[in-house]
């Protein structure tokens, strides 16, 4: 029997034509001859729905059926038509359909390209072509979807609103037995200029400037140049403490007149002040951290641990509105209920201050350890004491609450290592003083005034968001040098916050919620191999709102979100109901709370401030099991150990000019078996795990680590080939890496590019090892590049490809995604740092 011409038909269901065969009935005569069977009919299923947006980046599944199975097997190809173009709208993964012997089904699939152009609704029609096999024909031979118009989209490169960039902040105190003198700095971090302003200074004995509100000064400032940092003017303002009463708090801020209060930075919560101390009876301000009387109970169960999520979480969600989702913790029950606690292990919190008094840290703190590079500012301090005197919050003291809060005292909550032993640097952050020597000293770099060097791990919960630049050279040779002689040759830890800023943007594209807004690779100390970057998940076990992501991440830790709707992190706070974080009110855990009656605690510490301490708790328990451990062998065991959360997270892809860009992967495997995402790292740390690890770890099983030379050339000329505007496919490049080890292991891998551009963040860039791993070590449309002309020889850092062999081919691909911008491609070269894995 012939076929039947194709028709084109509703899109409806397909309904098998049953036709009638062409032979009779069994042999005649006794000849012998079988009768052959029936052809089967085959139809198109049409796709369900028959309409897809285009913005949700769809797979459309084709199917053929069969009435009945073949014996042998049918091929069916396919033909494509209708408005939409294919591989610029859509692709598909095979041209023909095989149904296998014995099936009766057999799909293949219209892969839809998400893009940013108007184009109207669009179709595709699909016909069927030449049967192969024993079939024929049915009724749906034709079958169409709709391609719904996601809408358009044009990156918004106009001058950005210069308000939500310009910032007052109090940058240094100098405090005196009869004066608090303090500097304000007026910072643009815009490109654009502002009109000449006047600067408000004012104090109040009330936090919220409800009551009287007495003014310190009013400066006439001149206009602002459209450069980063282009105002670094401080204006002085000196307050008599004689015009004070003892035994009160009072309260600073600082604003301009042409920017509302909203956008005066500092105390993001309400913004309407800025800092404040406390007069002691004598009428001093306080400098020094006095103990106060709790009423501990040694070996007494802490009443906030049940709600520390973090730690064991059972859905309880802290203390928000919402509860978290079991399991989703550190994974460490076994370490708790076994005394793994950092016993032997020493952390130093890099940080505003700490409360070596605080009743739930002070315990735990070496003493005489600690160091404040603000005490000769501070009338009364001590050098020793790193004390914060602004009572609106100490940073430092709820990060090492986080890390080494006491366990079982009867007091507040618990630590993740409640025994490591504690020292805090405090940094001054001023305009006068020599940060370089502050960080050499406070990393590792001094045996006294203060003693760093005798600290294994170094919580760097803070971080600075750049264009284009690369680490300074005085802080690259210190991480090398601590991490190869600190520990007495092991090296020493450094745990660093991976940064906030996912959803820190001003012209946003839709990609921005997918991929984050400011890549954690724009703090340019996070593009070294020698330190741990950690960002943050949430009590639901993904990542958390905030957390920057990027291709330096190595794992996460609990983060927490707000702490109102949804859990933040549970820590200690500042002593006493009239200072700290939650003096502000905002969360339950007030001082009125029966949970925090003396006012030391607070439930809403969030950020990879808060992580970054949660994984230095957890490096405290590993070197507490087993102190010879290398600071590579603790890295390797958090990756090796890492769980993957969130892990049908799908890929961000769009079509630029009909060419699609994967702007972020779902979770990969590399050709060393680690899996990677670039939200996550190797994934989120499961402390059991990683002890189960180290218990019968070899120390120093890893080989010597080896820096490469850099293969490939730096830029020379400054010329470079053109790339693409507003295309997908960019431009790549090759490099053949040979003469490494077979045996070596990759442990990191840093590109030095160069890329001329005239709108750095239209970029994105790609770099695909020989084992076929791709990683995005700068996602496309950061706000951290925006009028940035470009990026020269700057060093972005990927873990992605851990544990593979570097020779090879390595390609590299610059894509530019935005129109009316173009560029080239100038440079890059790549160095590794590996070593050779058991």
């Amino acid at each position: 029997m012939s076929s039947i011409p194709s028709l084109a038909l509703p899109l409806v269901l397909a309904v098998a034509l049953a036709l009638g065969g062409c032979g009779g009935g069994g042999g005649s005569g006794g000849s012998g001859e079988s009768t052959p069977p029936p052809p089967s009919v085959l139809s198109l299923v049409a796709p369900m729905p028959a309409t897809v947006q285009e913005a949700e980046n769809p797979t459309v599944p084709i199917t053929v059926s069969l009435d009945s199975p073949s014996s042998s097997g049918i091929t069916v190809s396919l033909e494509f038509s209708g408005s939409a173009t294919r591989d610029f709208d859509y692709t598909v993964s095979d041209d023909s359909i095989e149904v296998m012997p014995n099936t009766t089904s057999a799909s293949v699939e219209i892969d839809v390209f998400r893009d940013f152009d108007v184009e109207g609704d669009e179709t595709i029609t699909v016909s069927l072509g030449t049967i192969e096999g024993n079939a024929e024909t049915g009724t749906t031979t034709s079958v169409s979807v709709t391609l719904a118009d996601g809408g358009s989209v044009v990156v918004d490169k106009a001058i950005k609103d210069a308000e939500a960039d310009v910032v007052v902040i109090p940058t240094h105190y100098h405090v005196t037995d009869a004066f608090v003198d303090f500097g304000v700095v007026v910072w643009n971090f815009s490109n654009v200029g502002v009109a000449a302003s006047r600067l408000f200074a004012e104090w109040s004995s009330d936090k919220d400037f409800a009551g009287d509100v007495n003014s310190l000064g009013i400066v006439d400032i001149p206009a602002f140049e459209p450069d980063v940092f282009a105002f670094p003017d401080t204006h002085r303002f000196s307050l008599p403490l004689n015009q004070l009463a003892p035994n009160q708090s009072y309260f600073i801020r600082a604003y301009l007149s042409e920017i509302p209060e909203e956008t005066s930075f500092w105390r993001q919560i309400d913004n309407s002040f800025e800092a404040g101390f406390a007069l002691t009876a004598e009428g001093k301000v306080r400098t020094s951290c006095e103990a106060p009387i709790r009423a501990a109970d040694p070996g007494g169960s802490d009443p906030l641990f049940a709600h520390q999520w973090h730690l064991r979480n059972t859905a309880q969600g802290g203390l928000a509105r919402n509860p978290g989702v079991a399991g989703s913790d550190l994974q460490m029950a076994a370490a708790l209920d076994n005394g793994r606690n950092g016993d032997g292990a020493r952390l130093a919190v890099v940080d505003t201050g700490l409360e070596i008094c605080h009743p739930d840290l002070a315990a735990n703190v070496e003493p005489g350890k600690s160091y404040s590079f603000s005490s000769g500012n501070r009338a009364g301090s001590s050098a020793t004491d790193p004390f914060n005197h602004d009572i609106l919050g100490d940073h430092g003291t709820s990060v090492a609450g986080v890390a080494a809060a006491v366990a079982n005292n009867g007091l507040g909550g618990r630590g993740v290592a409640s025994e490591v032993a504690l020292r805090g640097f405090t940094l001054d952050f001023s305009l006068n003083f020599d940060l370089e020597a502050g960080m050499l000293k406070s990393l590792g770099g001094s045996s006294s005034q203060p003693d760093s060097a005798s600290a294994h791990i170094f919580n760097m919960s803070y971080g600075t968001t750049l264009p284009p630049a690369n680490s300074e050279e005085y802080f690259v040779r210190l991480v090398k040098m601590g991490t190869r002689e600190l520990r007495s040759g092991l090296g020493g830890l450094y745990v660093k916050a991976a940064g906030n800023e996912f959803g820190v943007c001003v012209n946003e594209h839709p990609l921005n919620s997918e991929i984050g807004c400011i890549g954690s690779n724009t703090d340019p100390d996070q593009n070294l191999p020698y330190l741990v970057t950690v960002g943050a998940f949430n009590a639901n076990d993904v990542k958390a709102s905030y957390s920057s992501a990027g291709a330096n991440l190595w794992v996460v830790a609990p983060g927490g979100e707000d702490g109102v709707e949804n859990p933040a992190i549970i820590t200690t706070d500042q002593i006493g109901v009239d200072a700290g974080y939650h003096n502000l009110g905002l969360t339950p855990l007030t001082d009125d709370h029966p949970l925090n009656p003396d006012g030391d605690y607070m439930d809403a510490f969030a950020g990879t401030s808060a992580s970054a301490p949660a994984a230095s708790g957890a490096i405290a328990i590993l070197l507490g099991v087993n102190p010879n451990l290398t600071w590579r062998d603790v890295k390797h065991i958090l990756a090796a150990t890492a769980r993957t959360i969130d892990p049908d997270i799908a890929r961000v892809r769009a079509a630029f000019n009909g060419q699609p860009y994967i702007a972020q992967h779902a979770w990969q495997t590399n050709a060393a078996g680690y899996t990677f995402h670039n939200w996550y790292g190797f994934g989120a740390i499961a402390v059991d795990a990683a002890v189960a690890m180290a218990t019968d770890y070899t120390p120093n099983s890893l080989g010597e680590l080896v820096e490469s030379p850099w293969f490939g050339s730096a830029d020379e000329t400054g010329m470079g080939t053109d790339i693409p505007d507003a295309d997908g496919a960019g431009i790549t490049d090759t490099l053949e890496v040979t003469g490494l080890p077979d045996s070596a292991n990759i442990e990191a891998v840093v590109l030095e590019i160069t890329v001329n551009h005239t709108y750095g963040s239209d970029l994105g860039i790609k770099l695909t090892s020989p084992g076929g791993m791709e990683s995005i070590v700068n996602t496309p449309f950061n706000e951290a590049l925006d009028g940035w002309p470009g990026m020269h020889q700057w060093h972005l850092m990927s873990n992605a490809f851990y544990g593979e062999n570097p020779n090879g081919r390595w390609t590299v691909q610059v894509a530019d995604l935005a129109s009316d911008d173009t560029g080239q491609l100038g440079s890059w070269r790549l160095r590794f740092y590996y070593g050779e894995h058991p």
